[in-house]
């Protein structure tokens, strides 16, 4: 089980689902206030992450496109959970995601 996790980069994958969705449904169940949850979940958590998952992904010399998870996974998180004017934020996430990616060296073996 732990070889399949790491071949289709399972934990990439856990990361972008309890980041985008399990996060902001815990927050909604716990009557989080609605600030409270876009600026710690949306800027500090949300931002912080897709900067270090993009960072990891490159440092690993893992495929690009797992650069995409956490941005698409926080979206259907702010369709189901917030209101419509927070959208934005994920192609704030893609775009710290690919920032990342893109500047960071790709480990030499």
């Amino acid at each position: 089980m732990t070889e399949k996790f790491r071949k289709y980069n399972g934990q990439y994958w856990l990361i972008a689902l309890v980041v985008g969705v399990v996060l902001p449904w815990l927050l909604k169940l716990l009557s989080v206030s609605r600030f409270h949850q876009i600026v710690w979940l949306l800027f500090v958590a949300d931002f912080i992450l897709a900067a270090v998952v993009g960072w990891l992904i490159r440092r690993s010399a893992r495929t690009g496109w797992l650069v995409w998870l956490l941005p698409v996974f926080c979206f259907v998180g702010l369709y189901l959970f917030f209101p419509t004017y927070v959208y934005y934020l994920a192609l704030v996430d893609l775009g710290i995601s690919y920032l990342a990616y893109g500047l960071t060296a790709p480990r030499k073996n």
